[in-house]
């Protein structure tokens, strides 16, 4: 996407992004591994440096897009959830399941807290106390474990049916009760120290570095802006974020010139123009009645 030019055609290069970014989940699902870890990374990735590489009218549909579309798996995925109760033959053992939601919560437990200890001799800005217990008590096991459960082949029938159970009271657990309280103990937490809260919303310490280069993720920076931007941000960082703003972010991402940055507020003015042409000239309701009389 950096050298190659389909910013005069927005739609196709909108798909080629879709197809971009669904390859390394079909890549790895055909090599048997997980193309769940894959797509996450790939995302993780473009969003840094392919984004970047976009014309300013597909970053913007590229956002509404994704928005859109997770907003609905979302739904489709709860949806999916609550037919699961009515749909399955359930074998409900308490004593299985409340033991394994303790043993759940045991092992994020051995997972958040020494790997925050181990990230805190790493960052500038602390994962905090606070902010370690609460992810790990909004920890959700959402979907994934079930639709896992369900493809689980057992000697018996009712095992299976154990299983699938017990996966999907655990996640309606997690979901109702540990994300229902969430906002509270947050709230509960961290409503005497406002410093505090305001530090684990910007955990990450290339925040800063992503803010000065663009304003709701989309780029609209010129060469010359750029370069200054990362001279003046680069004596603040250190570590990877210093290696990422000094020498990753150049090698992957392109610079747009100054005429380009005008062909694309021109684009975005001019359809933007359409837009509301086209919305004027809709007849309101009034101007119905008067056709009408």
């Amino acid at each position: 996407m950096k050298h190659v030019d389909l910013r005069k055609t927005p739609s196709l290069e909108l798909g080629m992004m879709f197809i971009f970014a669904y390859v390394p989940y079909g890549l790895a699902e055909s090599l048997k591994l997980s193309g769940i870890m894959a797509i996450l990374l790939a995302a993780i990735v473009m969003s840094h440096y392919t984004h970047n590489n976009l014309s300013l009218v597909t970053q913007i549909n590229m956002q509404q897009t994704l928005r859109a579309l997770s907003f609905m798996a979302e739904t489709s995925v709860f949806a999916y959830l609550g037919l699961a109760i009515f749909s399955f033959k359930h074998n409900f053992q308490p004593a299985f399941v409340i033991w394994s939601i303790i043993l759940l919560l045991v092992g994020r437990f051995l997972n958040i807290y020494p790997l925050s200890w181990v990230l805190n001799h790493f960052r500038e800005i602390k994962i905090t106390k606070r902010m370690q217990f609460i992810m790990w008590f909004s920890g959700l096991r959402g979907a994934i474990c079930y639709v896992l459960s369900l493809h689980l082949y057992l000697d018996t029938v009712e095992k299976r049916h154990v299983i699938i159970t017990t996966s999907l009271i655990i996640v309606l657990f997690t979901i109702l009760v540990l994300g229902g309280a969430t906002l509270p103990v947050v709230k509960f937490l961290q409503v005497d120290d406002k410093r505090d809260y305001h530090r684990t919303l910007t955990l990450s310490k290339t925040e800063e570095m992503g803010q000065t280069i663009e304003s709701d993720h989309i780029s609209e920076l010129t060469e010359e802006e750029y370069e200054e931007k990362y001279l003046r941000e680069n004596l603040r960082l250190k570590g990877f974020a210093y290696i990422d703003a000094k020498y990753l972010v150049p090698f992957f991402t392109r610079r747009i010139t100054k005429r380009e940055l005008i062909l694309n507020r021109s684009e975005m003015q001019r359809l933007t123009n359409k837009w509301y042409e086209e919305v004027r000239s809709r007849p309101s309701p009034s101007d119905d009645e008067e056709t009408e009389i």
